[in-house]
């Protein structure tokens, strides 16, 4: 019973995954899956009843009547042109219309995809079955599958439409034959269930795959570049890779006996009995019974052979269909994950405050809490600096402030109002942030500060924020500006950025946005205390009555604050005004106090030099 309901649930979600792949054909390409289908079956009908059945009884019974050469020539040069429009019309549509469909379907299945994990929880990037479930679903994608399901199921009913035809005309001949036509169909049965042991060994392989493919990308990768060149990390390295593959071939080694059992089985009734069977039978009703002639004995050898080649495409390309359609099944798995962070219905007015009040978190599949009992009130017009050593809770606070995150306990409170009942972008839109691991994209400079398309009117707000973050003079020099792209992984013309350029351009990105509030985390980690001292000076113009927030266990962007809040363990420990701070014997005033005898004795040594 148990297995019953299995086969059951799998024909369903056969079903359902093969009609969710056939609506996204549809929806992106619905001329080019149509012309397919009708230009598949059209060659199908004309192969296997023009050429193999008509033609082949034509010139079987001119033979045998001894009629003129003349007519079985007008016979052949008919079928001919026939079959050369058909061959015409389905070369044209696979080498042209095919590709096309290919690629309109490719990109709207890839916009799905990259769409669900744009949206999708922060947190869920954190989550290994997450990535799991997204590297199954771009099977759909980069393993054929949603090319094998459609151009499977144009073929289905292609050779379905000639298999009926010669199934049709094989009955008049003899009620007999359609018995060794239909052994394939239990050729089905193991095919599908090979098909489901392939599946299965893939999704047991994909975390092996997952870090193999990490392997692929790191040693490729300029940032790991000088830590490969300079270590023995590229021992290590392979270790994992050569670990993960002798999993791979464990896994394989398991389900390589079902599989080729299930193969041997599917040959023997998809291949074997079929033609061996139907061959003997037409043999014993013309050489012993003599029931039939020359011409009826080839055509009916000619037929059955099609007809069991139809049988055998339906069944293969079935079981494709099935076999791909668990690909799709990830896929649509992967698109109904839901958010944990979820969208209210307000729109944010503007801003005036925002209040944490009691507020604790903690990281799923974690015990101890990264922020405990959180309280305070960021202000417009007021600056507030997080600082502290590093893993006391300050990025996750600013996690926390733009709802990457939702908190555990307690509430945050935008204009009073919590901040879960607020339309989730549009309360986004209200920030802009600069975070420690920031990233540059493989586009143009310009691309990388307005982090969106450009145009004649944004262009010049780039220029403008590229100018004030500090990094103007090195596109300047540059034959294409701000509109040069950046690296060189797609353009040899591309520019390099240093670490310091790199940052500078990451904070341009706030100079470009209309905000609110602004987060600062580590914006000046990669700068000189003069470039930081200037970007922090340009950074208070320029959020001038906004309020601020900026993060770093440098002490001196600090000074400038209104506020001050340390962290550590998670807990504010000491606020205050960087005077009031430094008046009480704390952590704060140890901090500082360190730091600002480094910075001296790094004086002295360069004074000496």
């Amino acid at each position: 019973m148990k297995k019953e309901k299995q086969q059951n649930s799998d024909k369903a979600h056969t079903l359902k995954n093969t009609a969710f792949m056939l609506k996204c054909g549809l929806k992106s390409a619905p001329a080019s899956l149509i012309s397919l289908l009708v230009s598949r079956t059209v060659s199908t009908l004309c192969f296997d009843i023009v050429t193999s059945v008509f033609l082949l009884k034509t010139a079987m019974s001119i033979i045998e009547s001894g009629e003129s050469y003349g007519k079985f020539a007008l016979s052949i040069f008919s079928m001919i042109a026939v079959k050369l429009i058909s061959d015409f019309q389905e070369d044209f549509v696979l080498y042209y219309v095919r590709i096309r469909f290919e690629i309109k379907c490719e990109n709207f299945i890839n916009h799905m995809i990259f769409g669900k994990a744009q949206e999708a929880d922060i947190s869920r990037f954190e989550d290994p079955d997450f990535f799991d479930r997204y590297t199954r679903a771009t099977y759909v994608v980069n393993k054929d599958g949603f090319k094998n399901i459609i151009h499977g199921c144009t073929w289905i009913v292609a050779n379905l439409a000639g298999f009926v035809t010669l199934a049709v005309y094989l009955v008049t001949v003899d009620k007999f034959l359609p018995i060794f036509i239909l052994t394939p169909v239990i050729a089905f049965i193991f095919r599908s269930r090979k098909n489901k042991f392939e599946f299965m060994r893939e999704k047991e392989m994909t975390a092996s795959e997952r870090r193999k493919d990490y392997v692929r990308r790191t040693v490729l990768l300029k940032d790991f570049a000088k830590d490969i060149k300079i270590t023995d990390i590229f021992s290590a390295l392979k270790r994992n890779y050569s670990e993960a593959t002798d999993k791979n071939i464990e896994i394989a080694k398991h389900y390589a006996p079902k599989i080729v059992t299930d193969e041997l089985l599917s040959v023997i009734f998809a291949s074997i009995i079929p033609t061996v069977g139907a061959f003997a039978y037409a043999c014993f009703r013309f050489a012993v019974t003599k029931s039939i002639g020359l011409s009826d004995f080839s055509v009916i050898i000619a037929a059955v052979t099609n007809c069991r080649n139809r049988m055998n495409q339906i069944s293969y390309y079935v079981s494709d269909v099935h076999k791909y359609s668990y690909y799709v099944q990830s896929l649509r798995e992967f698109l109904a994950c839901e958010n944990t962070v979820k969208s209210g219905s307000l729109i944010p007015g503007d801003f005036e405050s925002i209040e944490f009040k009691n507020v604790s978190f903690r990281y799923e599949g974690r015990e101890e809490y990264a922020l405990k009992n959180i309280s305070l009130t960021l202000k417009k017009g007021e600056t507030t600096a997080i600082v502290g050593f590093n893993g006391a809770g300050k990025t996750t606070l600013s996690k926390l402030l733009m709802r990457l995150y939702d908190a555990t306990e307690g509430e945050i409170l935008y204009n009073g109002v919590n901040i879960k009942e607020y339309d989730l972008q549009k309360y986004r839109d209200k920030f802009a942030s600069v975070f420690q691991d920031y990233k540059i994209f493989a586009m143009t400079a310009a691309e990388n500060v307005l982090m969106k398309e450009t145009d004649e009117e944004n262009i010049k707000i780039a220029e403008n924020a590229i100018e004030t973050s500090g990094v103007g003079e090195k596109f300047n020099g540059l034959p294409n500006g701000i509109n040069t792209v950046l690296t060189k992984e797609f353009d040899e013309n591309g520019a390099l950025l240093s670490g310091g350029e790199a940052q500078k351009l990451a904070v341009a990105r706030l100079f470009a946005s209309d905000f609110d509030i602004a987060v600062l985390d580590e914006p000046s980690s990669a700068l000189d205390p003069i470039a930081e001292d200037k970007m922090f000076g340009n950074l208070l113009e320029a959020t001038c009555g906004k309020c601020v927030v900026f993060i770093s266990h440098r002490l001196s962007c600090a000074v400038r604050a209104d506020n001050i809040l340390v962290f550590e363990d998670g807990k504010i420990i000491e606020r205050g005004t960087h005077s009031e701070l430094m008046s009480i014997d704390g952590e704060y005033r140890k901090m500082f106090d360190m730091q600002s005898s480094g910075y001296k004795t790094e004086n002295q040594y360069y004074d000496k030099e």
